[in-house]
């Protein structure tokens, strides 16, 4: 979540990601631009994971979203990329693009879609390997790592976000 209010979040993330991640294990956090001197900081409160990189995730087509107090339309979000060590992958673009217009709102007030998600994953993650999402909302990632035949691992303090997903899971064949 983007909103200044919902800052505490990302120190408990960095605390969530160097509980959870393997050695060079990615974590991988969507921002907005807004905050982002305090999303850093708060990513690296414990200084046990290293900043890798800033990829922009873009969203093209009518979905700019309109930032009125600073008044700037944005057409894509930072994804902030920390390491737990050293990263030893394959080489990466930094630029994740969804499909043009593909702006999936249906399913949470802050989804993402399936297409920008995939695009994401297919850069990071291996057949079999696990994505986890703390902050699941509308399932999106779900999707997209099911699509990349990925185990799963998502939660959310609103019930309603998992009975949302489980539903959207289901309808997969």
């Amino acid at each position: 979540p983007y909103p200044e209010k919902y800052l505490p979040v990302f120190g408990k993330l960095d605390d969530f990601a160097t509980h959870a991640l393997k050695p060079g294990g990615s974590l991988i956090c969507m921002s907005g631009q807004s905050y982002l001197p305090e999303v850093f900081r708060l990513l690296n409160e414990f200084g046990k994971l290293n900043f890798q990189w800033v990829l922009s995730y873009l969203t093209p087509g009518g979905q700019a979203t309109q930032l009125w107090e600073r008044k700037v339309n944005t057409f894509w979000k930072p994804l902030l990329w920390f390491v737990k060590g050293k990263y030893s992958g394959d080489w990466v673009g930094d630029v994740v693009k969804s499909a043009p217009n593909d702006n999936d709102k249906a399913h949470h007030h802050w989804g993402q879609s399936v297409s920008g998600m995939r695009d994401l994953l297919d850069r990071f993650v291996l057949p079999g390997q696990t994505v986890c999402d703390p902050f699941l909302g509308g399932g999106t990632t779900a999707i997209a790592a099911r699509q990349c035949n990925c185990r799963f691992i998502g939660f959310d303090i609103d019930e309603s976000c998992l009975s949302t997903t489980r539903q959207r899971l289901g309808e997969i064949v």
